[in-house]
């Protein structure tokens, strides 16, 4: 497909340059492009070929045949071959996506879903492989260190390369006092730490995603959970979403919730009196969103979750 992109400056756009064309064109933060979303970016970037061409475009970069073209797909389609480093990088990003505590750990429960993104970047063994991995891996309470087990699939397996993560800086060491008692013995101790904030343990989170309502209609996306701070279920008390800009379907719903609290929640459609509920997700019986908090007096923002259709269940 490197011919019909000869329009590329590839010796202007590195690998970073296509990787962010594709994420700012999967408007919907699937980690897939359809047509209509290739098309739309194109047109945008001034693109002069015809539509026919753009379709004959994306049906060559889509060589799975199931209507989507997948960041591997794109990458190869632009005449890179992902390296092992390009792997690791990849694999990486995912996991941070998924690091809804900023630690580092991703839970063995959400594995499934981040297996199915790397299916089309990994054979079958190879996934395999990384499954049995983590089994041994994850901690007591099902947790798994996802930058340790990524030096241990490029050690075990070579099927990706890792740039070593830089240290955070320490912070500076309390000064050491010297006393000297009346017997003029001197001994050293530590001064001891400034005294934490005593105020309310909340979190503040900021959940994202795109989602279009009807024309003319007043609904706004909002949050419903089952703790007080997230409405207990009563769409009176949700928390409504802020669309920005305007009529671009990009919704955003700033929470505080309790530090270290595990809660459900759902995105939902809903009204400008807030007096009923126009549509969920994950209707008829399907699962609620399940989440935790963390440590108090952070600020976490997890971009791009998608809304979900109970028929996925």
């Amino acid at each position: 497909m490197t011919t019909s992109y000869e329009s590329v400056d590839q010796n202007k756009f590195g690998f970073e340059k296509f990787e962010h064309f594709f994420r700012e064109t999967d408007v919907d933060g699937s980690g897939y492009i359809d047509q209509d979303e290739l098309i739309e970016k194109l047109i945008k970037c001034g693109f002069k070929g015809s539509v026919d061409s753009m379709k004959r475009m994306f049906a060559t970069a889509d060589t799975s045949g199931d209507g989507q073209i997948s960041f591997h797909e794109f990458m190869v389609a632009m005449g890179f071959k992902l390296s092992p480093k390009h792997k690791g990088d990849m694999m990486r990003f995912v996991f941070s996506e998924y690091d809804t505590h900023g630690n580092r750990k991703i839970h063995i429960s959400q594995l499934e879903k981040i297996f199915k993104e790397f299916e089309k970047h990994f054979v079958r063994g190879e996934i395999r492989r990384m499954r049995e991995l983590a089994e041994k891996m994850k901690d007591s309470a099902g947790f798994v260190d996802y930058e340790e087990y990524l030096k241990q699939i490029q050690i075990q397996q070579g099927i990706i390369k890792m740039e070593q993560l830089k240290p955070k800086p320490k912070k500076p060491e309390e000064p050491v006092v010297e006393k000297v008692s009346a017997t003029t013995v001197t001994s050293t101790f530590t001064a001891p730490p400034p005294k934490m904030y005593n105020g309310p343990k909340m979190v503040q989170l900021t959940y994202k995603l795109h989602y279009r309502v009807p024309r003319g209609s007043d609904d706004k996306l909002a949050i419903l959970g089952d703790i007080p701070e997230l409405g207990k279920w009563n769409p009176a008390d949700a928390v409504i979403g802020t669309e920005s800009p305007i009529g671009s379907g990009w919704w955003s719903v700033i929470m505080e919730v309790p530090a270290e609290t595990p809660f459900e929640w759902k995105w939902v459609v809903i009204p400008k009196s807030k007096c009923h509920i126009v549509r969920w997700e994950i209707e008829y019986g399907g699962p609620n969103r399940t989440a935790y908090s963390g440590d108090r007096n952070q600020i976490i923002t997890h971009t791009h979750i998608p809304w979900q259709d109970w028929t996925k269940y």
